[in-house]
């Protein structure tokens, strides 16, 4: 039977063998395709994933796993019956930036326990971040452990970051982008998991994005509870937050569980989710 300090420690092995591999293909031009869904992929997510999948597979050959490239279903959650492990990977989330150059991409990989998020890895390779997380331990950025800037609540900080603009026409909510960036709102787009490390470091007070897979937001499902955020789709709430696919939102939440300096946001969004 896995226990989880070992399932933790080889998740760290797979970050930085990930980490390492990213930084080697964005020094060099790599090939790519357009996928049946319109997004890029390249030979690095295809070989990074693949390089992944034998560590793991090597060390615990009866865990699950999910790529982003390679497929599998996501299990259910469920609280009876002998350990069940699934590993959900991404090798580079973000592959537009990565292909542009743009430092901004990432590599993220999350543990399920029993259909429930219990590891989380996510690493901005380029600009040398790697933020990791293990449910009831707690947060660390760079193997330091993690605490809330000060500056988190105040009313100084009035920034929302976003997904890309484009995203939310693909997802026909196109009105949302006057809403967040002609509006009163102050907006920027900080896309992917760099939107939810500028979170974690107190520079904007909330992260919005119209359209996650689950190898998108499953490391956060993580490391953002652990630090005293909440994540989740835009028809839920920081209570009922599950881990799926279609939208995201995250924002801190103050000493009583409630969303701290977020409410506009979230009323914008019930609106969207209403109409």
């Amino acid at each position: 039977m896995s226990s989880q300090a070992q399932v933790f420690e080889i998740a760290k092995k797979c970050m930085q063998r990930a980490v390492a591999l990213c930084q080697d293909f964005s020094s060099r031009p790599v090939g790519r395709i357009r996928k049946g869904d319109k997004t890029w992929v390249t030979e690095a997510d295809l070989f990074i994933e693949k390089e992944l999948r034998r560590m793991i597979r090597g060390v615990f050959p009866d865990h699950r796993i999910i790529g982003e490239e390679e497929g599998e279903e996501l299990p259910r959650a469920t609280q009876s019956g002998a350990d069940e492990w699934t590993w959900i990977l991404d090798p580079i989330d973000g592959t537009f930036s990565f292909v542009h150059g743009v430092p901004f991409y990432s590599s993220l990989l999350a543990v399920l326990k029993n259909g429930v998020p219990h590891i989380g890895f996510a690493a901005l390779p380029d600009l040398g971040i790697v933020m990791s997380a293990e449910r009831g331990r707690g947060v660390w950025i760079n193997d330091v452990a993690y605490t809330q800037p000060e500056r988190i609540g105040q009313d100084a900080i009035e920034l929302v970051a976003t997904a890309d603009p484009y995203r939310f026409a693909m997802e026909n909510v196109g009105q949302l982008v006057n809403s967040f960036y002609t509006g009163s709102i102050k907006a920027r787009t900080y896309p992917d998991a760099l939107g939810y490390y500028m979170l974690l470091r107190g520079s904007v007070r909330a992260f919005v994005d119209p359209k996650v897979e689950i190898w998108d937001v499953a490391p956060f499902h993580v490391i953002l509870p652990e630090a005293g955020f909440a994540i989740h789709s835009w028809s839920r709430t920081a209570a009922t937050a599950v881990l799926e696919r279609g939208s995201s939102v995250a924002y801190a939440l103050n000493a009583q569980g409630q969303p701290l300096a977020a409410e506009d946001v979230l009323m914008i969004l019930k609106g969207s989710v209403g109409g």
